[in-house]
């Protein structure tokens, strides 16, 4: 989710929040307010029912009010009430349900009488008009916060526009491309500051990655050569005549070793290369048709370990990936089947549904499973093995974003290889 609306979700929730709790706030703010002014317009009341009382003559104990409000009672002398407002319902007699009433009750003494006096003041408007103020003002909160997030959701594209363009710039970035100016002068400070940082940084990378290439493909070339110079005197020495056997098995043994230095060497140099994303040019590749192929590659292979193979191809498997390693990842893992496998064994090949499975028969592994796709890790009965071939294959599916998957089922002996996209 992008930053703009996310952040018009977490302001809207806010909004929201802020705007329920206002209106009650204002509600709860009127009405007191309206409480109060009520209860001065009562004792307003009460002071001039006061005065008129105190002017009756002797013989007059009551006030003339139609609608007997205030309420005035004569009562003992003894009774001294102190002025208390009081809330109560009254049925109000035009719409004939209950309506709110503030009630305010005192004793007013004249120098004849002593009086109980009620004074009454309905509020029912009031309080319609409180709550549709309350309503009103929560609504027109609403709309307007509503517009400020349209308007700042505007402004925050319109302002964010740079930040993308560097991201977009970044994510087709390739460091094997070399490229003078990648990130562009911005107009807003602390973007042009992001863009002269990256450019700074791609271009330092950039120089790193050029002299490691050059640094691995002049090691690679520097130590091709003299392993070739080595294994030409070599094979020359093993032609010689009158060779003794002894001689004959010392120089069999520096020749495979010279061997195992060139494979390891070049296996080094590939996983470097794929490290480095010097293979980053992905093309559509018919995997099915690379895994038939391969297989009448090492069909000889498989046929002098007695080795049979069944086979379960569906047509036109595409993978996006460098054919080159395509072809490493399917063949390493042919290999390793082979190799692996028993003698008179069976390799079961299936490629499914963007799945490919290469299971075959073999010995429990001398070392945990984990250790399967690391370096150098190798079993003991093979000490000809480099020990690069599985962890070539686990580099190239982290490559492409390949599902790689081992597996070892005890009850048949079966060593079984996934890889899916």
């Amino acid at each position: 989710m992008r930053l703009p609306i996310k952040t018009a979700i977490y302001l809207s929730l806010a909004s929201l929040f802020i705007a329920f709790a206002g209106v009650f706030t204002l509600n709860w703010f009127i009405h007191k307010s309206m409480i109060h002014e009520i209860d001065e317009i009562l004792v307003s009341h009460l002071e001039l029912v006061e005065s008129k009382l105190k002017e009756l003559p002797k013989n007059q104990i009551s006030l003339l009010d139609i609608d007997d409000n205030p309420h005035v009672e004569m009562v003992s002398p003894n009774i001294n009430i102190e002025p208390i407002f009081t809330d109560t319902t009254e049925i109000d007699l035009v719409l004939h349900e209950p309506t709110p009433i503030r009630v305010l009750k005192t004793t007013i003494a004249t120098p004849y009488h002593n009086f109980l006096v009620t004074v009454k003041q309905p509020y029912a408007e009031f309080e319609e008009i409180a709550t549709k103020l309350s309503v009103g003002v929560g609504v027109c909160f609403l709309v307007l916060i509503f517009l400020m997030l349209l308007l700042n959701f505007l402004v925050y594209r319109q302002l964010w526009k740079p930040f993308y363009r560097i991201i977009d710039k970044l994510r087709a970035y390739q460091i094997s491309k070399q490229s003078e100016t990648i990130f562009e002068k911005e107009s807003t400070e602390e973007f042009n500051l992001l863009s002269q940082t990256l450019q700074q940084m791609t271009e330092r990378i950039g120089q790193q990655f050029r002299l490691q290439k050059q640094f691995t493909e002049n090691a690679s070339h520097e130590i091709q050569t003299p392993i070739a110079v080595i294994s030409l005197s070599l094979d020359s020495l093993l032609q010689s005549e009158n060779l003794p056997e002894k001689d004959l098995m010392e120089l069999q043994k520096s020749t495979e070793a010279l061997q195992k230095i060139s494979q390891l060497n070049k296996s080094l140099l590939l996983l470097t290369k794929i490290e480095n994303n010097q293979f980053s040019e992905a093309v559509q590749v018919d995997m099915s048709k690379l895994l038939e192929n391969l297989l009448n590659t090492y069909q000889t292979f498989a046929e002098h370990r007695e080795i049979t193979i069944f086979t379960n191809i569906q047509a036109y498997q595409v993978l996006s990936i460098n054919p080159y390693l395509a072809e490493i990842l399917v063949g390493n893992l042919l290999k390793n089947a082979i190799r692996y496998n028993q003698k008179q064994g069976t390799i079961h090949c299936t490629l499914q549904n963007n799945k490919l499975t290469i299971s075959n028969k073999g010995e429990v592994l001398p070392f945990a499973s984990e250790q399967l796709f690391q370096r150098f890790v190798k079993h003991p009965n093979h000490p000809e093995s480099t020990g690069l071939g599985l962890a070539i294959v686990r580099q190239i599916a982290e490559c492409y974003a390949l599902k790689l998957h081992y597996e070892f089922n005890a009850a048949t002996s079966e060593h079984t290889f996934e890889v899916s996209w």
